[in-house]
């Protein structure tokens, strides 16, 4: 027996359902439900509330919560940091979307969803949430301040644009954007330094950022929110994991014969997907070779170039990972050698798809099953 504990977190409450779980026969019993503040204190008296209905009967809790904006990070520290016997798990949205429906629970409701989510942390090995650390902490509230303030000033910048080529321009207003402008650039530049300042206070990474600072187009502005982002790339063990959280995994939509269109899944980061939009139009304007080869040969295969686009944005992230993990500089020869290697080894390929002969056949076939 185990209990599982399902929040559905929104911004001004959590709404929370504790259920019993047999594991043996697969059947669960509602404890009870009930509402808590977003707050430290609601986060505490969550807590304790756990604890008292767990105490008379004492079994593993499970706790299951949806990624919510930042409005789950208080009450999942609360319980990483303070309650280490939950076991603690944080979910996509679109997982837990995806439960629901398997389990056939078309409403949705917060009752609904916390539920759901109780059940789908007692019959599901769910990863356990692993913290945040500090430092990446401060980092990714800088990163994404400056980023919120870039684009309020590219939409200031877009109005500023429209007053001046108006047929009927109002000075005052002209003024009022410009000093709007004016403060903007000033704290964007003020954030960046911070960021700088903060990236600079851990003398131990140096050397990973300056690896990764050696890949063509990407520069410290870019590192400093994917590793915001990433924690570093603290809990990636591969390229394919890092690909699905920042949403740029491929998902397909075949059935028969019928091949259905690709596309990325988006269901991810769209801070990191944001990030590696302008270092991949740096790659496309300065034309790197090893790089760009790979742009103007998809480009060629389908002549789509927004496609290509997204295609370079996964390889520049692809080789940060890379680059940070195993502590490299980048080396274009390094990657025309691997290249190489692979076409190499795709012409043996294909040739060892050929049937050979029957009088040098290795293996004999006429017992084979049809």
């Amino acid at each position: 027996m185990i209990y599982s504990l399902g929040c559905d977190v929104a911004k001004e409450e959590h709404v929370v359902c504790l259920i019993r779980y047999n594991l043996q026969q697969q059947t669960w019993e509602i404890l009870s439900r009930k509402s808590f503040k977003n707050t430290p204190s609601g986060s505490k008296a969550l807590a304790r509330w756990v604890k008292r209905l767990t105490d008379k009967q004492p079994a593993p809790v499970r706790c299951t919560m949806e990624a919510t904006g930042v409005y789950y990070e208080q009450l999942a520290l609360e319980l990483y940091e303070h309650h280490q016997h939950i076991k603690l798990s944080v979910i996509l949205p679109s997982q837990g979307k995806s439960y629901l429906s398997s389990r056939g629970l078309r409403n949705k409701t917060d009752k609904i969803d916390a539920f759901g989510l109780a059940l789908m942390g007692a019959e599901r090995n769910l990863e356990s949430w692993k913290g945040i650390d500090k430092y990446w902490r401060t980092l990714r509230g800088l990163t994404r301040t400056k980023t919120s303030l870039q684009q309020q000033k590219t939409e200031v910048s877009n109005q500023l644009h429209a007053q001046l080529h108006s047929g009927i321009p109002v000075k005052a207003v002209q003024r009022s954007l410009e000093r709007l402008i004016k403060t903007l650039q000033k704290e964007i530049d003020r954030l960046g330094e911070q960021i700088e300042e903060h990236l600079a206070s851990r003398p131990e990474l140096q050397h990973q950022i300056e690896c990764v600072d050696s890949i063509p187009g990407i520069g410290m502005g870019t590192i400093a929110v994917i590793l915001a982002e990433t924690l570093g790339f603290t809990y990636f063990t591969s390229y394919s994991q890092l690909m699905s959280f920042s949403g740029y995994d491929v998902i397909a939509n075949d059935s028969g014969k019928r091949i259905g269109k690709r596309k990325i899944s988006k269901q991810g980061s769209p801070f990191i997907r944001h990030a590696m939009y302008m270092p991949a139009n740096t790659v496309i304007r300065t034309k790197p070779k090893q790089i760009y080869e790979m742009y103007e040969r998809l480009v060629g295969k389908h002549n789509i170039k927004m496609k290509a686009h997204v295609a370079i944005q996964k390889k520049l992230l692809g080789y940060m990972y890379t680059l940070w993990t195993k502590k490299q500089m980048y080396d274009p020869a390094h990657i025309a050698r691997r290249r190489a290697g692979i076409e190499s080894a795709g012409n043996k390929s294909a040739e060892k798809r050929v049937a050979p002969p029957k009088s040098r056949a290795t293996v004999d076939t006429c017992y084979a099953l049809a």
